[in-house]
């Protein structure tokens, strides 16, 4: 009887242990392998639809007048040769053009009297070449009157381009210097979008970059653009830095200037290593990771480099290959026995 005692409590023991093995902690979760990879980071910023100030027309007064009648309003939109403002010349230009005029008749009569007591020897050559360059600048003096249309009692600027009116800065009744800007327009397929990006941000953003934007009112106002210039200068009240996207001609056509648009600018993208987001979890020291291996999980702290919704970059703390939990790490600890079924 003996031997089947022994061979009994063998028995026995062997339940025992199994039973200890079965009854030690495990969790259950979800595996991903970490990989190398790249992450490419965007920034999200919100702006506005301006017109491009490289294609904005200018209507300035050739001369000093007074505004009469204003033709358009902001924010219309206009054709080639459309009356834009009408003014009256100022009556000192008029004054000064007469004035121009009855110089070159002196002149050229002083010229003749000159020239025929040359002929009488009552007059020398230096007399002659004097008079002759009175006459010269004073009919210079009258071409410049000419040119800016000062013998014009009264005039019509019009459009000099098709386009949105910008801005109107005088109104009828005000007296506007010569070469004083009253209108702008701006050519409808030519626009820009004025984004607003932290300045942090700001100092990532690369000349060229792609941005895709689209408009928060209209679902079928979308488009991709870049980065064509990043002001060095916070807006003072925004506290903001302006960047300058383009918009493609055929979709600026479709635009309407002040419009805002949402943008999302794309980042040169970044090396490391590739986890899923879920991966990431927060222990004593910051951000962290759940390494399994031989089917127990390790805590390791981790540097993130970016975080996209899907995915995150690390740049320490976990290999390539390495399988991280992405799913039940909730209540994991450190040394925590794991089980994926």
């Amino acid at each position: 009887m003996k031997p089947r005692v022994a061979v009994i409590a063998i028995a026995l023991l062997g339940l025992t242990q199994a039973a200890g093995a079965q009854q030690e902690p495990s969790a259950l979760v979800q595996l991903a392998t970490a990989e190398q990879g790249t992450l490419h980071p965007s920034i999200g910023a919100y702006g506005t639809v301006a017109a491009d100030p490289a294609y904005v027309a200018a209507i300035a007064l050739p001369r000093d007048g007074i505004i009469t009648a204003v033709s358009v309003r902001a924010g219309q939109v206009v054709n080639v040769g459309q009356p834009i403002v009408t003014f009256d010349t100022a009556p000192s230009t008029l004054a000064g053009y007469q004035q121009a005029q009855s110089a070159v008749t002196l002149a050229q009569q002083d010229l003749a009297h000159t020239e025929e007591l040359f002929k009488q020897q009552l007059a020398t050559n230096s007399q002659v070449a004097a008079a002759q360059k009175t006459l010269a600048d004073a009919e210079a003096q009258l071409t410049a009157q000419t040119q800016i249309g000062a013998q014009t009692q009264s005039q019509i600027l019009n459009a000099t381009a098709a386009g949105i009116v910008t801005a109107i800065n005088n109104g009828p009744g005000e007296r506007v210097a010569a070469n004083t800007l009253v209108a702008s327009i701006a050519p409808r397929d030519r626009l820009i979008l004025n984004l607003g990006l932290e300045p942090e941000d700001a100092l990532q953003v690369p000349i060229g970059a792609d941005v895709s934007l689209h408009s928060p009112q209209s679902a079928r106002i979308s488009f991709n653009g870049k980065i064509q210039s990043v002001d060095a200068l916070m807006d003072p009240k925004s506290r903001l830095v302006n960047a300058v996207a383009t918009i493609p001609q055929d979709i600026a056509a479709k635009l309407i200037l002040g419009m805002v648009m949402e943008g999302m600018v794309q980042l040169p993208a970044k090396p490391g290593i590739v986890v899923p987001h879920s991966a990431l979890t927060t222990g004593p020291n910051g951000p962290s990771v759940f390494v399994v291996a031989n089917g127990v999980a390790q805590r390791r702290d981790v540097e993130v480099l970016m975080e996209t919704d899907q995915s995150a970059l690390i740049a320490k703390g976990v290999m390539a290959g390495e399988m991280v939990v992405v799913g039940g790490n909730a209540g994991l600890t450190d040394g925590m026995h794991v089980r994926t079924n």
